[in-house]
């Protein structure tokens, strides 16, 4: 039950997001979740899983320090897309993650899923604009947040960057920010790269087409959406991916041949200009982040309990002249929840990073003995992407995008333990050939 809900939330996302519900469905995981986990038969769980729950036990004891009812509102919302981060990642443990078919469901659903991103986004970077008051809002009160009525009523444009430029309007797609947009535009391109070269080779050119469409719609979104973490998340991802981690010579050239192509692309359409302009004198939030980091720090390390513990979920600052949030998940798991919570949290995505060693080691000795495993090359690039972006976003502002990060997490563990079963029996096969 828990992967089907996980496969139709991604594969019909507009559908939530039509409703104003997809949001907030981080609930019915949690619930579902739980359920699932208490009558399932006990297993042994992942170092992963097991890092990512001390981490939300660690989380739980800054809510001594909340003190506004409001901000405890924004704190069980919080804790809540952890919680369903969370059950994302056990689920690797329930029986029907075990069978082939969920995990090539989830794929196919998140493919649907990142087109259904693509066209929103490359609608509203043209200036197309789709707005609405969503059912959910007829139900939902928004408590007076503009935060929440955003969640509620319906925008695929964010806001006229007139900083930027007159006229230019930030795309958000159907995620709550530009930012999210780009990120899981970005994570999305080797997905859509992935499927596009399978349906390529079953002869079926035109799905190949929509996916190599998709992804030259991601290009201009991307930079529509005038996203530097994304845009520094994806440069990462193209020059270092390949030399990290073990993977054919193939696969080491062809992320060079993506960034030749984008390079070309952007200087061939003169976006080059504006990536500039960008990076330096119209930086929007140059002012604020580096303020905001270092208010972080002395306002963390002010006393013991917030050194330990944090302050239980973000505050504003009458320093900051624009409010941008703690613009970082890992300067905001400090703030929040303390050294406890970030050190648990960096504990869990170092195991995760020797997960992705292991998996990427696990699929070349495959292909040495003649196998033709790629698609976890591809579910590894696009996390790569999300972890180096996630330096300057913080994951847990965008409900949809904490999700999509723990999905990607979640096919990290069980193409690992997948591809585990497969050595071990290519292993039995080679020794019963030698005996």
């Amino acid at each position: 039950m828990f992967n089907k809900l996980l496969t139709a939330y991604f594969g019909l996302f507009l559908v939530f997001w039509l409703l104003g519900i997809d949001q907030f469905f981080f609930v019915v995981f949690c619930l579902v979740g739980l359920m699932t986990h208490l009558t399932s038969p006990r297993t042994s769980h992942s170092i992963e899983v097991i890092l990512f729950g001390l981490f939300v036990v660690a989380t739980f004891l800054s809510a001594v320090q909340i003190v506004s009812g409001f901000r405890f509102v924004t704190y069980l919302r919080n804790e809540g897309v952890y919680m369903a981060m969370f059950f994302i990642l056990l689920s690797t443990s329930f029986a029907a993650s075990r069978e082939t078919r969920t995990t090539d469901r989830l794929y196919l659903a998140l493919l649907v899923f990142s087109i259904q991103c693509s066209v929103f986004a490359f609608l509203a970077s043209s200036g197309f604009n789709v707005a609405l008051k969503t059912l959910g809002a007829y139900v939902i009160p928004d408590m007076g947040s503009k935060y929440i009525h955003g969640m509620l009523n319906k925008s695929i444009v964010q806001s006229e960057a007139a900083w930027f430029s007159e006229g230019f309007a930030r795309p958000r797609g159907l995620m709550l920010y530009a930012n999210t947009m780009a990120g899981v535009l970005c994570a999305t391109m080797a997905i859509k790269a992935f499927f596009g070269i399978k349906f390529w080779s079953e002869k079926r050119p035109l799905l190949a087409l929509v996916c190599v469409g998709a992804i030259l719609m991601d290009f201009f979104s991307v930079y529509s959406a005038l996203s530097r973490s994304t845009w520094l998340g994806f440069a990462f991802a193209l020059l270092v991916f390949p030399f990290i981690f073990k993977t054919s010579l193939p696969a080491k050239f062809l992320p060079g041949l993506v960034a030749l192509l984008a390079v070309t692309m952007i200087f061939a359409t003169g976006l080059d200009e504006g990536i500039k302009s960008r990076l330096t004198d119209k930086g929007h939030s140059n002012e604020g982040r580096g303020l905001n980091y270092l208010l972080i720090w002395e306002m963390t390390t002010s006393s013991l309990d917030k050194v330990l513990i944090g302050h239980g979920t973000q505050l504003d600052h009458p320093e900051l002249s624009i409010p941008v949030g703690s613009h970082s998940t890992y300067m905001g798991m400090f703030f929040k929840f303390g050294t406890l919570g970030m050190l648990s949290f960096m504990l869990f995505l170092l195991a995760l990073y020797r997960r992705m060693l292991r998996l990427t080691k696990q699929v070349y000795a495959l292909n040495q003995q003649g196998h033709n495993i790629t698609r976890p090359y591809f579910v590894c690039f696009g996390l790569v992407v999300l972890l180096v972006q996630m330096t300057f976003i913080e994951v847990d502002v965008d409900a949809a995008y904490a999700l999509f990060v723990a999905v990607l997490m979640y096919l990290v563990i069980q193409e690992s333990e997948n591809l585990k079963v497969m050595s071990k029996q290519a292993e039995n096969g080679l020794l019963a050939a030698r005996t």
